[in-house]
């Protein structure tokens, strides 16, 4: 269950684009960013042009074409990489950027919570979790002190953004913080479990 992009670029046939004049060129779909279309002409100059500029039929082109360029061009997850448990957000959401891999959050209590120590054991530890987030996810450990006391501001107003009322608790996160799924322990849960628990929420990104 993988959920790290693939990179490289989107191959497009060679298509008739017109301007809102009605001059049409031959080009290949490149790509599209904010209100600008790249195209590369058969002469294999590339150009970029104003999307506002184009006939109706284009624009629609590129809103439906344009979401798998973004996905296409995602950076690969090297094959060798090793995630490791990170502490700091900050490192996270750059990880995540480079990686176009979504967080894990972990807030937990390792010297004092029963149940972080249970997931620990029957989730983090085991060597199926960590083949899966070498290549699915950037691992974040925020680790609290006895009834959740917090050993920096930092890790305390992180604390309450995510509305963090139990220990163990987990989010599944973008690079920009979005929340996209949380969870905690439950009776039964380990690696494959989990890996569901991922893929399912990784892809509404």
């Amino acid at each position: 269950m993988g959920l790290s992009m693939v990179a490289g670029t989107v191959q497009a046939e060679y298509r008739s684009w017109s301007n809102t004049e009605g001059v049409k060129i031959e080009a290949e779909f490149v790509k599209a960013e904010g209100e600008s279309v790249t195209l590369r002409l058969r002469s294999g100059k590339v150009t970029t042009f104003a999307q506002t500029k184009l006939s109706e039929a284009d624009r629609e082109f590129i809103k439906e074409n344009g979401k798998a360029a973004e996905t296409e061009a995602q950076p690969a997850v090297d094959p060798k990489r090793r995630a490791k448990w990170l502490t700091k957000m900050d490192k996270a959401q750059d990880e995540a950027k480079e990686t176009g891999l979504p967080i894990l959050v972990l807030f937990t209590g390792s010297t004092w919570c029963g149940y972080c120590i249970k997931l620990e054991e029957v989730v983090f530890s085991e060597k199926e979790f960590e083949t899966f987030a070498n290549q699915n996810l950037v691992l974040l450990k925020l680790d609290y002190g006895p009834g959740g006391s917090a050993e920096s501001r930092k890790d305390e107003e992180l604390k309450k953004e995510f509305k963090v009322t139990g220990f163990p608790s987990y989010f599944l996160t973008d690079a920009s913080g979005a929340s996209l799924a949380k969870s905690g322990y439950y009776d039964g849960i380990n690696p494959a479990k989990f890996a569901e628990w991922v893929g399912k929420n990784a892809a509404k990104k």
